[in-house]
């Protein structure tokens, strides 16, 4: 797997270019992680509550 600066050499981006892709990818991680979180969060709820009703 690339690193983005490997991926920005390969590409021959220039600073600003550069500086788009960078916070593109830094988005979706964010994203990706805000969406696990929620889905860890839900996960461990219905497993709480699962528990209480037994």
């Amino acid at each position: 797997m690339k690193t983005i600066d490997q991926l920005v050499t390969e590409l021959k981006l220039n600073p600003q270019q550069s500086l788009v892709v960078k916070n593109y990818f830094e988005d979706l991680v964010v994203e990706l992680l805000e969406s696990l979180k929620q889905d860890n969060l839900q996960n461990f709820e219905e497993t709480i509550n699962s528990i209480r009703k037994s």
